[in-house]
């Protein structure tokens, strides 16, 4: 949602971590020895030593059991442990201080049944009486307890690795884009910007424009924008090539379409309308030879006034599922036969795809997100109006899989990331979790009243340009490309406009920002056409995400959120890996600025991360 001098004002709040002891920590001590046993019993190894920082010393040797007591012939003195393994060496950190040694493991079993102490100190419990022996042979050693969870990382620390695993597959990319509804005609230099893959451009692929209301049905079916097919969507198709995707979405209807009598603050679409409505988008995407065509954008935001959390008055129109589901119903099939692919319903809250609940947290504020349809559940509350849990209320994507004419109508489960800033994940009771649509988030950017908005102050608010920012974003589109399952993504406009908050690539002022080259870091190397594949073991504070192309090909874009500089090894499994890497770096001085290549041995190599980066690893 956006108003005609500002986005709306509502956008999105929002592995177990496998870490190495930081650099130059304590070494492991070898496992306590077992007390003697009374049964014979050969003595046990002693705990291999935790793995340590740089150069960790040698485990301590197992400690020989003592004699047991019994009748009979003496028995055999007991084996001595094994000596415990050497500490594996860290490696050094780069510069900083070591991180905060991990707490010890719980000691395992020592002879026959007893365990070791907490850290692997206390010896075993006492085994069995030998078979009439005198000295009973020795119990076996406690085995060493497994070691702890290192502590957080410090300057230098080095993680335990990534792997990306080639076999493990998941969505695939279709591209990435910006919108230009209410934002005019680009220059050549910014086209090149944004949809070039040389020099400065990142890569963008997709455009989303606007079809404007009209002052009638006779009326409508225009841009927004004045010599919008021979400038920006000509201009997009010259640089993105094959590649370019021009889609399309609406806000309103003309007021006399409206339930409110009003293009602007919601209102529902008269059901009198909705066959000569429909016919007009289908006519106005098929005569323009769109990719996609949204059948409404933000049906569950209503412009709503200046006041926290409101940011205008701009066209909106309301849908409640059910409504959503009789209008796909009608517009989906005409656009079909135009050749034109049906997006919907392009909730502003992701959340509201599969929940009534709505989102919470503005800022300064704290409040409650608008709520239109009066759902009246905020945050983790399910308690919301009967009317909404019946088909009155959001949960769009519930009420549509429910309605097999209705799913087959749209192709592209459109969502919005704003207020909440997180993507959801696709419910388990909708095809047994696993996406069956196309997902593409269309919108997204930093609005007033919302994290991310710029600096706040009273009533004003100003946008920022910071490294923060960049990988705040960074981290909304990682979201949904990885728990979201996004087949693409696209931020809101090139340069704020009206309300100077962080709408904008480019701030009001038209100065250039850190997030318009994170978006960079995923447009300009995660190309159409590669495929998401599997990551794990990804440290605390650092986000990984991987995409494969054909042979070889690669893009590993690694967020680094922490405050200190990172080794990060990352191993490439299950398929071709490129011989080298060559690190595509986004930080407080440096804006996607390419380093020296790194060789990939064996399928890995070591990333070293600054703090608070954005680094893509490319290889071929």
């Amino acid at each position: 949602m956006i108003n005609k001098y500002s986005r709306r004002s509502v956008s999105l709040l929002s592995l177990f971590t496998g870490l190495a002891l930081a650099a130059c920590g304590s070494p492991g001590g070898g496992g306590g020895t077992g007390t003697s046993g009374t049964s014979g019993g050969s003595a046990g190894t002693t705990g291999t030593a935790g793995t340590v920082g740089t150069a960790g010393t040698l485990g301590t040797a197992g400690t020989m059991g003592a004699g047991g007591t019994g009748a009979g012939v003496a028995g055999t003195t007991g084996t001595a442990g094994t000596t415990g393994d050497a500490g594996t060496s860290g490696t050094a950190g780069t510069t900083g201080t070591a991180g905060t040694v991990g707490t010890a493991g719980t000691s395992g079993t020592a002879g026959t049944t007893g365990q070791a102490g907490r850290g692997g100190s206390s010896a075993g419990t006492t085994g069995t009486a030998g078979r009439g022996g005198t000295t009973g042979t020795a119990g076996t050693t406690g085995t060493a307890g497994t070691t702890g969870t290192a502590g957080t990382t410090g300057t230098g620390g080095v993680s335990a690795g990534v792997t990306v695993a080639l076999a493990t597959t998941y969505q695939t990319i279709v591209g990435f884009g910006i919108n230009d509804n209410w934002a005019g005609q680009w220059s050549s230099s910014v086209l090149d910007q944004l949809y070039n893959t040389t020099g400065s451009g990142i890569g963008l692929t997709i455009l989303r424009t606007g079809m404007a209301p009209g002052s009638s049905m006779t009326a409508a079916g225009a841009f927004y924008n004045n010599g919008e097919a021979a400038g920006n969507i000509a201009g997009v198709k010259s640089r993105a090539g094959s590649n370019a995707k021009i889609i399309g979405s609406v806000w309103s209807p003309p007021a006399s379409c409206k339930s409110n009598n009003s293009i602007q603050d919601g209102g529902h679409l008269l059901t009198s309308c909705y066959d000569a409505w429909s016919t007009t988008i289908a006519n106005f995407a098929g005569s323009n030879g769109f990719y996609a065509m949204s059948i409404g954008n933000e049906p569950d935001f209503a412009s709503c006034g200046t006041a926290e959390p409101c940011n205008g008055n701009y066209d909106t129109t309301l849908f409640t599922a059910n409504e959503m589901v009789a209008w796909v119903k009608m517009a989906g099939p005409k656009l079909k036969a135009k050749n034109v692919k049906v997006i919907a319903p392009e909730a502003s809250e992701w959340i509201h795809n599969w929940s009534n609940t709505s989102a919470t947290g503005s800022v300064p504020g704290n409040k409650n997100s608008s709520d239109p349809l009066k759902c009246g559940c905020f945050g983790t509350s399910t308690a919301c109006a009967a009317t909404c849990t019946s088909g009155g209320g959001y949960d769009y994507g519930h009420w549509l899989a429910k309605d097999a004419t209705a799913w087959a109508a749209f192709d592209i489960m459109g969502v919005h990331e704003y207020d909440t800033q997180h993507a959801e994940v696709w419910p388990a009771d909708v095809n047994g979790g696993v996406p069956n649509k196309e997902v593409w988030q269309t919108e997204m950017s930093g609005v007033k009243w919302w994290p991310e908005q710029g600096t706040i102050s009273g009533t004003n608010v100003t946008g920022t340009a910071d490294i923060g920012n960049g990988v705040a974003v960074a981290g909304w589109i990682h979201d949904a490309l990885t728990t979201g399952y996004a087949s693409a993504w696209l931020y809101w406009w090139w340069q704020a406009s009206g309300t100077d908050d962080n709408e904008g690539l480019l701030l009001k002022s038209g100065t250039d920002t850190k997030r318009h080259y994170t978006l960079g870091n995923y447009s300009k190397f995660v190309r159409p056409g590669m495929i998401r594949v599997g990551v794990s073991g990804a440290p605390s504070g650092v986000l990984v995400s991987a995409y494969k192309g054909t042979g070889s090909a690669i893009a590993i874009v690694v967020i680094n959120k922490s405050t200190g500089s990172v080794n990060l090894p990352i191993t490439i499994s299950g398929g071709t890996a490129p011989t080298s890497v060559t690190p595509w770096t986004t930080s407080s001085s440096a804006n996607l600025t390419s380093g020296t290549a790194i060789t990939v041995s064996g399928g890995s190599f070591t990333a070293t991360l600054a703090a608070n980066t954005v680094t893509t690893f490319v290889g071929q």
